[in-house]
């Protein structure tokens, strides 16, 4: 009986063990990566989110957040692709126009930034004046961009 207890409570042991290490390796959450962000550990953050994008391949949030990532971590090109993803998968707000706009704009290309935001624009920004600034900005420097107004 003395040897019945011990067995049963070896397996026990172990199989909280196991239950405790599966919970200690759980999956990381936007959360958790919007924790890291505003920590300042933007490489940590990027690190959940890219995690995130390959775990959850349909999540417009995951590519969202991690395009504002690579947009800090001036990885622009990436940054865009994550961006467009996030737009393809229904990110159907401003946050990732605004944010491949300004991922154009950091390499130079004045064309598909301002294309993104006058996308932004018609999609209601929480802040239309800024948009409409940077949208102005853009237009002075580029005399090539097309200036057609939606």
């Amino acid at each position: 009986m003395h040897r019945l207890i011990l067995i049963l409570s070896l397996s026990i042991a172990l199989a909280l063990a196991a239950g405790n290490a599966a919970v200690a390796q759980a999956a990381p959450s936007l959360a958790d990566g919007e924790r890291k962000a505003a920590a300042g550990d933007i490489e940590g953050a990027a690190e959940i989110f890219r995690a995130l994008s390959e775990a959850q391949p349909d999540s417009h949030d995951a590519f969202a957040h991690l395009g504002g990532m690579q947009l800090l971590s001036q990885r622009y090109a990436d940054a865009v692709q994550s961006f467009q993803r996030a737009i393809t998968l229904g990110d159907s707000g401003t946050r990732s126009f605004i944010g491949m706009g300004m991922a154009y704009l950091h390499m130079g290309q004045f064309g598909p930034a301002r294309a993104a935001f006058v996308e932004a624009r018609t999609r209601t920004p929480a802040n239309p004046d800024e948009v409409e600034k940077i949208i102005a900005w853009i237009d002075a420097r580029d005399p090539a961009t097309p200036r057609s107004h939606p």
